[in-house]
C-alpha cells in the first residue's frame, strides 16, 4: 500500500482554566520511544486511551519506508526477545484502525525490521531489543488502543522430493511430479516452482514450471507440474530440474530444495 505524506495537525485553544488545560493536553508517557512501554513475558495484551498521543518526526521518518496513510496519536512499546523466538502484535481489538512500526534498537537510527496494517510480526537474534509504535492510520486521533503481543509460532518447515522419471507429449510439454511436506506455513503463500532443461541437439530447451497452493499439515501430499518450454519441444531422454518448494509463514519462509537429473519418457512410455 502506498503512503502520502501527513501534515501535522494544529492543536485548538480552548478557553479553560490552566490545570484543566494542561491535564487534557498532557499526552501518554509512551508517546515517544524514550518512554516505551515495557513488554514483560508473553503473551500479554496492553490497553490504554491515545486521545492524546501526538506524532512526530521519527514516525515521519520511518513511514517513508512503509507509506501508511496517516501515524497519528502514535505510542511506544519495548520488548527484549531473549531466546530470538519472535513475537507478533496485534490491535485488532482497538476501537480504530491503525499500524505498526518496529525497529531494533533505538528508532531514530531508523534500523526498520518491520511495519505494516493491524499487525505485524518479527523474527530476529536472540538477545534484540525492539521498539513497537502503535498508530492510527486516518484522521481519527486515537482512542481505546488494545495491543496483544504473542509469542510467533515455530517457523516454516518443508521437504520435496522430484521422482526421478517424467513424461514427455507429443505436443512438447513435459509432466513433472514429486511429494512435498510443509508445517507452520500458509498454503496460499506457499508453491513449488522451478525450472526443466534439457539439451535436444545443439539446442538447450527451458520450461519453468509452478505448483500451488500447498497443503502445510505435516502429512507428505503428492504434487505434479506440467512443463512448457518458449524455445523448442521437451522430448524423451535425460534432463535436469532445479525444484524448490517455499513454505512461507507470517513473517518468514523455508526452502527446500529437490534440484537432480530426470529422465524423460515418451509419451509416457
Amino acid at each position: 500500500m502506498k503512503f502520502r505524506s501527513f501534515a501535522a495537525v494544529t492543536a485548538a485553544l480552548v478557553l479553560l482554566p490552566f490545570t484543566a488545560s494542561a491535564a487534557l493536553a498532557a499526552p501518554p508517557s509512551n508517546d515517544t520511544a524514550a518512554g516505551a512501554t515495557t513488554v514483560g513475558a508473553l503473551p500479554t495484551t496492553l490497553s490504554q486511551d491515545t486521545t492524546q498521543a501526538t506524532t512526530d518526526a521519527v514516525d515521519t521518518a520511518l513511514n517513508e519506508l512503509c507509506g501508511a496513510p496517516a501515524t497519528n496519536a502514535s505510542v511506544w512499546f519495548r520488548y527484549t526477545d531473549v531466546t530470538g523466538n519472535g513475537f507478533l502484535a496485534d490491535m485488532s481489538a482497538s476501537n480504530y484502525t491503525g499500524g505498526f512500526f518496529v525497529t531494533a534498537g533505538d528508532p531514530k537510527d531508523g534500523n526498520l525490521v518491520a511495519c505494516g496494517p493491524n499487525q505485524v510480526g518479527v523474527r530476529g537474534e536472540p538477545g534484540t531489543t525492539y521498539y513497537v509504535a502503535a498508530f492510527s492510520d486516518s484522521a481519527t486521533m486515537g482512542g481505546k488502543l488494545s495491543v496483544a503481543f504473542e509469542a510467533l509460532p515455530p517457523a516454516p518447515t518443508a521437504s520435496l522430493t522430484v521422482n526421478p522419471k517424467g513424461v514427455a507429449y507429443k505436443d512438447g510439454t513435459a509432466r513433472i511430479s514429486g511429494t512435498y511436506s510443509c508445517t507452520n506455513a500458509d498454503g496460499y503463500s506457499s508453491d513449488i516452482e522451478g525450472q526443466l532443461t534439457q539439451t535436444v541437439g545443439r539446442t538447450k530447451i527451458n520450461g519453468y514450471f509452478f505448483a500451488s497452493p500447498l497443503e502445510c499439515d505435516g502429512s507428505t501430499h503428492t504434487w505434479e507440474a506440467y512443463v512448457f518450454s518458449d524455445n523448442g519441444l521437451f522430448a524423451g531422454g535425460k534432463a535436469a530440474n532445479f525444484s524448490l518448494a517455499f513454505a512461507c509463514g507470517l513473517v518468514d519462509c523455508t526452502v527446500a530444495d529437490a534440484s537432480g537429473k530426470i529422465q524423460l519418457s515418451r509419451n509416457g512410455k
